[in-house]
């Protein structure tokens, strides 16, 4: 479906534009309330995941740590849903961005391409399986990545859904220190999304030592499109949450890019680039625990 600037991650209908109060300013606004609230979260945020540079030069990552990963490219929702361009294309740019950048051995990557929702389930389990076999290691850190179609309930992969709780309450169960989701399809933010909670900006870049905990990225806010863009070639927030990781997000300049610094220059750039198209301003979320 053509867009100005790009198409939308449509399930069946257009998508709904966010209220006039949606944009920057009120976003700020009404998530200035909450910033004392979220600051005791924002601790945990600048080490959940270090992308370094020196992984693509070859170094050995410390055997202390051990990171696994499950990337999944749907562009497929079913027969009623318009078929993606680039979902597909995007889980396998993220998949060598992890390999390269990242520190997640070939061996510890596990990617899916156009699964069944019941393939889907066996790879979250296989994912468990490894994570629970990686004896040696201190700290085992697993990264699930979605680029396809969803609704408010859930992940749609051939149209069938994965209910987002059901999603929830596996990756609570990864026997990991750190758990991080990235979601980057339509209405993913519902998700995020609990107890009355809201989207927010970015979440500060904060010093912080070894944590444990969860962090749920998502591409658009829960009444929100997902926008893939032919100039790109992508979607926009993976496009820009990779152009971060390889490097361009990193703001301090110490040759590290945090998963704070990623997930900030992502949530600019996506924000930027679409509030002129025909789809509307794009406000990613996250939450994190």
């Amino acid at each position: 479906m053509s867009l100005s600037g790009g198409s939308a991650r449509e399930y069946g209908r257009r998508p709904q534009l966010p209220p006039a109060a949606s944009g920057v300013g009120g976003l700020l606004s009404r998530a200035s309330d909450r910033a004392n609230a979220a600051l005791s979260l924002l601790v945990l945020a600048a080490s959940l995941l270090c992308w370094t540079p020196a992984a693509a030069a070859g170094a050995a990552e410390p055997v202390a740590l051990r990171r696994f990963a499950l990337v999944v490219g749907s562009n497929d929702g079913g027969p009623s849903r318009v078929r993606l361009r680039y979902a597909q294309s995007d889980a396998q740019a993220f998949a060598q961005v992890l390999e390269g950048w990242g520190g997640v051995a070939r061996a510890d990557r596990l990617v899916v391409l156009e699964p069944t929702v019941d393939r889907l389930r066996e790879a979250i389990f296989d994912l468990r399986g490894r994570v629970r076999g990686a004896s040696g290691a201190r700290r085992v850190e697993v990264l699930f990545y979605y680029s396809g179609h969803s609704d408010e309930e859930g992940l749609l992969p051939a149209g069938a859904r994965l209910p987002y709780q059901e999603l929830r309450r596996a990756i609570d169960a990864m026997p990991a220190d750190v758990r991080i989701v990235v979601l980057d399809s339509c209405s993913s933010g519902a998700l995020t999304r609990r107890k009355g909670g809201t989207r927010r900006a970015p979440f500060l870049v904060d010093e912080s030592g070894r944590v444990t905990g969860h962090a749920f990225l998502t591409s658009s806010a829960a009444e929100e499109a997902a926008q893939e863009s032919d100039r790109i070639g992508g979607s926009f927030f993976t496009h820009y949450l990779l152009s971060g990781l390889r490097g361009a997000a990193d703001a301090s300049r110490d040759g590290r890019v945090t998963l704070s610094e990623a997930y900030q220059f992502a949530f600019h750039e996506t924000l930027s680039r679409t509030e002129r198209t025909a789809g509307g301003p794009q406000h990613p979320a996250y939450d994190i625990q």
